[in-house]
């Protein structure tokens, strides 16, 4: 956790926080962090596997799980590989790119890769196309399965 150091959001952080990282986790509503998280804005100890700074987003939570995306169908998943910008500079994909280093980005673009579920490109003007390092991935990952 070298890159990442325990995270005390201040009271206007809060809410953009809990809707940012918890409100997309699969964990959400079963989860203690936020539970942890509270207890130490009121002066507990950091929980383990609470928020942390994080060098790709600013902030994640050590505790996210991705919420499984819905499995492409053979013919959605060929009309999104059609459809897919090429690999900006921001890529998740893209070794050294904040989307990269960002520990909640990369656990999102894993499931979606491991699902087939569609994952977006975030680049401005190409923001809900499907993202041409995900397709790389996924095409990577089917080639593997076929080997």
């Amino acid at each position: 956790m070298s890159d990442r150091k325990p995270y005390a959001p201040t009271n206007a952080e809060w809410s953009g926080l809990v809707d940012g990282l918890c409100m997309h986790c699969a964990r959400f509503g079963g989860c203690d962090v936020i539970d942890g998280m509270i207890e130490m804005k009121d002066g507990g100890e950091w929980p383990s596997g609470g928020w942390v700074t994080d060098p790709g987003a600013a902030v994640t939570c050590l505790s996210y799980q991705p919420k499984p995306g819905q499995t492409l169908s053979r013919q959605r998943l060929r009309r999104a590989m059609r459809q897919a910008v090429p690999m900006c500079e921001g890529c998740a994909a893209r070794k050294g790119s904040d989307a990269s280093r960002s520990l909640h980005t990369q656990r999102d673009f894993a499931e979606s890769v491991r699902a087939r579920a569609q994952f977006n490109c975030h680049a401005e003007g190409n923001e809900g196309k499907p993202c041409g390092g995900w397709c790389q991935a996924v095409r990577r990952q089917l080639i593997g399965r076929s080997s």
